[in-house]
């Protein structure tokens, strides 16, 4: 049995399908997007985590879960270290209970982008609430979690129920005929959904442990890559308009030469890690809402 803490959100749902398709049996849990088939869960309440990991007895816990709403995390530091910090260490003692190995999902937020892209051995420095609470949680496994791999990624996009990733909110806008401002020089490591949970899943399938980047293996800048999407799809990309982000105004500050450096995971894969262009030609084939 494996469990996915999360299954609702977009790297969630990724490794639900992905997890289903190889023919585990999987249980996935929601919080406040309802998910057929899926278990209620609050990682914010420990005793209902810790409940439901004796209950189901998981060889493997997988927890993308978490307020990855970057300006609400800076506006909102208290629910933030409740969700992203504490909830993190309630899933670590409930995995400790049952014996089941914690794969953990964090970001390339924890870095300053001073000089990316970076590597598992480079020093975080994060800008953000955000990063930092990401930073907590991966130190508080690192301490406590007795069998845990602790995955970093960024910019990852797909085909998901919530459409809240760059890629299908840039072409719903689109599609609308809208005008978008894109930061030119926001800079990172675009990563495909599905590409992602295959690369994880045959890690933490292989017993992997400790500390890796997963991601796509090209930089771009956000404007670059939205061009590239429109491009992809068929669509205008005369309506992007490339921003500095200091223009966009927003509550927290980003990393701007970001981005992960991949070699360790590339070193122990046998799934190719695609670029972004390969990742979108894919998403545009699959169709909407295939995610596959």
């Amino acid at each position: 049995m494996h469990l996915v803490i999360g299954a609702s959100g977009q790297v969630g749902e990724h490794l639900l399908r992905c997890l289903q398709q190889q023919g585990y049996r999987v249980q996935g849990t929601y919080h406040r997007h309802p998910l057929p088939g899926g278990q209620p869960l609050d990682i914010r309440q420990g005793a209902a985590v810790l409940e439901l990991a004796r209950r189901l007895r998981p060889a493997v816990i997988y927890l993308p879960a978490g307020w990855t709403h970057v300006d609400g995390c800076e506006q909102d530091p208290e629910r933030s270290y409740a969700v992203n910090v504490q909830g993190t260490a309630h899933v670590v003692r409930a995995a400790n209970a049952v014996g089941a190995r914690l794969v953990f999902f964090s970001s390339d937020y924890v870095f300053d982008g001073a000089a990316g892209p970076y590597g598992e051995m480079d020093l975080p420095r994060p800008l953000s609430v955000y990063g930092w609470h990401k930073l907590l949680a991966e130190h508080d496994i690192a301490l406590h979690a007795e069998a845990a791999l602790i995955v970093r990624t960024t910019v990852v996009y797909g085909w998901e129920r919530q459409g809240k990733n760059f890629v299908q909110r840039l072409l719903q806008d689109l599609q609308q005929g809208r005008t978008l401002r894109v930061p030119q020089d926001q800079v990172g490591s675009p990563t495909y959904g599905p590409n992602l949970a295959a690369a994880v899943l045959e890690l933490a399938g292989a017993g992997a442990g400790g500390l890796f980047h997963v991601a796509g293996p090209a930089l771009a800048s956000r404007y670059a890559f939205a061009l590239e999407a429109a491009r992809a799809f068929g669509l205008d990309g005369a309506l992007i308009q490339p921003v500095d982000t200091a223009a966009l105004g927003q509550a927290a500050a980003r990393p701007l030469q970001a981005g992960l450096r991949i070699d360790r995971a590339r070193s122990q894969l046998r799934t190719p890690l695609l670029d972004y262009r390969q990742g979108l030609a894919r998403m545009a084939a699959d169709g909407q809402g295939a995610g596959a």
